[in-house]
């Protein structure tokens, strides 16, 4: 019987096979990490206990002085999720990084799936990325028009 990971491992395995892509290697401590982007890294998190895969993407750290006026936007965008277009924003104390997040169960998942999500997950990133910077630019400002992240479709459907 193939167990749930390697059901996953599978799906990486063919999906970045087929794209040309860094393999994803769930191997080592049910995780990965790679680089993508402008200086980015995506870590990949199997959880056996739900089952579930687990997209985190760090997205910068914020100076200390501007936290309050920073998590209040990001709070903002997680109202029904819709800055984050299904993924949601967090601090990550142990990083000391705003981080994006995207749980998606096994279940019923597809490698067609898995690349959607994939894919509008690391387009998400990668504007949040940008959105942060600008965040953290007009921070001083305090009249920066309130955020509900880039664009407000959701990414995860399927």
């Amino acid at each position: 019987m193939t167990s749930d990971k390697e059901l996953l491992q599978k799906m990486f395995d063919e999906m970045t096979g087929d794209a040309g892509l860094p393999r994803i290697d769930l191997s080592e401590a049910d995780s990965a990490a790679l680089p993508f982007g402008d200086g980015m890294i995506l870590h990949v998190q199997y959880r056996e206990s739900i089952p579930e895969v687990v997209f985190t993407v760090p997205l910068g750290s914020v100076p200390q002085e501007k936290k309050a006026f920073v998590y209040e936007r990001l709070l903002e965008a997680n109202f029904y999720w819709i800055g984050g277009k299904g993924a949601t924003l967090a601090y990550n104390a142990d990083l000391e990084q705003v981080v994006l997040q995207y749980p998606e169960g096994l279940a019923h998942l597809t490698k067609e799936r898995l690349q959607n999500v994939l894919e509008g997950f690391l387009a998400v990133a990668t504007e949040w990325k940008s959105t942060l910077a600008e965040i953290l630019d007009d921070a001083a400002n305090d009249d920066f028009p309130q955020v509900s992240g880039p664009g407000s479709a959701m990414f995860m459907q399927a």
